[in-house]
């Protein structure tokens, strides 16, 4: 044995040693491999294209990559270059995950109809992201936002040249502290970003630099100026009121199975009552100017397009006093034919009848201009005001929180500000 070691000594080293290589080179890619601070995206049948806002790629993979990260592109087989990322644009209810600073995870659906587009500066943005979460808007702050993961079309640097990066195959990649939160989307790990030197310099090895003392620190680079923004307008809007509205009828008096309901709205515009006799399954139409002493509602057919409700059922009962006496009380079933809710109930202990109905008052003012005063309705729900070539649209009512969400489009095109305005 130990002759055949002699003899074969040099041999055995050789291998031994790569061996030992081999080892050591395994243990070396897999600590790599394991603390890769950089995760690659992999993006198949990649959609480059070009519109008015640029070089555009639709990735069909989700990723929580945002403005200011890049898009890698490989340029042969040793090389490779990258393209910053300047907006994202996510569509109409596609789906998204939104983590926020707190740690908090929301998930849900684009609601605006514009979409929404998310710029380099969105962390010092005032507009909200509406998100549709189980059917119930919920509007996001973007200073509350950590990352958005889903398949946004990227909206490329000016750099970008589309006859280049055509038939290219893209690489995105993100930060490996954020990796699990898209690890259903991870492809193969490949190669990584090199970091660059903490204490880089623009001075050559032996060119002296010139140094300067900045706040009682040593910096071999002076302090950019502030570049002054321009002071962004106010939003100019405020909601006044939210008040609960009665239905405009109640009920009165009646004769026999004929009810008497009294229009309220028209009472209080002429300033004399206005009483309508109603039948039992009989419909009427609304007559907004009636004449003295006449009704404000006009029996149609059935099957009219005019109608506006309908009386279902009539009855009186005699219902129990606290002094131990019974009081007549006539009870009116009603369908209303505007409204389309399902036929409620009218009587007359009611002295007003709330069915969810409300108003809300806004008022526009900026700066020295003329302020102007608005009343809106639940069926204003997308209805636009013009405030001084100002636009204004109204997005939603929150009844809960006496809320209304307002929408004021920007001189840029299909940029917006939404603001939900509570009530006092």
């Amino acid at each position: 044995m130990k002759q055949i070691v002699v003899k074969y000594y040099d041999k055995l080293l050789v291998i031994t040693a790569f061996s030992t290589l081999a080892l050591v080179f395994a243990l070396q890619l897999s600590e790599q491999t394991g603390s890769n601070a950089v995760i690659n995206l992999e993006d198949h049948s990649p959609d480059w294209s070009r519109s008015s806002d640029g070089v555009n790629l639709q990735s069909k993979l989700e990723n929580d990559l945002m403005p200011g990260n890049f898009v890698f592109y490989q340029v042969d087989d040793n090389n490779f270059s990258q393209i910053e990322i300047s907006k994202l644009i996510f569509k109409r209810r596609s789906s998204v995950t939104i983590r926020l600073i707190s740690g908090k995870v929301l998930k849900g659906t684009i609601k605006p109809k514009e979409g929404v587009i998310i710029s380099k500066n969105w962390k010092n943005s005032n507009t909200p992201i509406l998100l549709d979460i189980d059917g119930r808007v919920t509007p996001i702050q973007m200073r509350t936002i950590e990352k958005i993961v889903g398949t946004p079309k990227y909206v490329l640097s000016d750099s970008a040249d589309l006859t280049v990066l055509r038939g290219k195959q893209p690489f995105f990649y993100q930060r490996g502290e954020i990796a699990s939160f898209t690890s259903k989307n991870r492809k193969r790990p490949t190669w990584g970003q090199i970091e660059s030197e903490k204490n880089s310099t623009i001075y050559e090895l032996f060119t002296p630099p010139l140094i300067y003392i900045v706040d009682n620190e040593l910096t071999t680079t002076l302090p950019e100026a502030p570049i002054e923004e321009e002071q962004k307008e106010p939003f100019g809007a405020s909601a006044i009121s939210f008040r609960e509205k009665p239905y405009r009828f109640r009920l009165v008096s009646w004769i026999g199975d004929s009810p008497f309901i009294e229009d309220i709205m028209l009472t209080e515009k002429f300033g004399r009552t206005i009483r309508n006799r109603l039948e039992v399954n009989s419909s009427y139409k609304l007559v907004e100017t009636p004449k003295s002493g006449r009704p404000s509602l006009i029996e149609v057919d059935n099957n009219s397009s005019e109608k506006l409700l309908t009386l279902k059922y009539f009855t009186v009962q005699n219902a129990p006093q606290k002094n131990g006496g019974v009081k007549p009380v006539g009870r009116a079933l009603i369908e209303d034919h505007f409204l389309q809710l399902k036929p409620f109930e009218i009587n007359s202990l009611m002295e007003n009848v709330f069915l969810g109905q409300f108003e809300v008052k806004l008022r526009f003012k900026i700066g020295k201009e003329e302020e102007y005063d608005i009343t809106l309705t639940a069926s204003d729900i997308g209805k636009e005001v013009n405030y001084n070539n100002r636009i204004y649209k109204i997005l939603a009512f929150d009844s809960d929180k006496k809320s209304v969400l307002l929408r004021k489009a920007s001189a840029i095109p299909n940029q917006f500000e939404d603001l939900e305005l509570l009530a006092p």
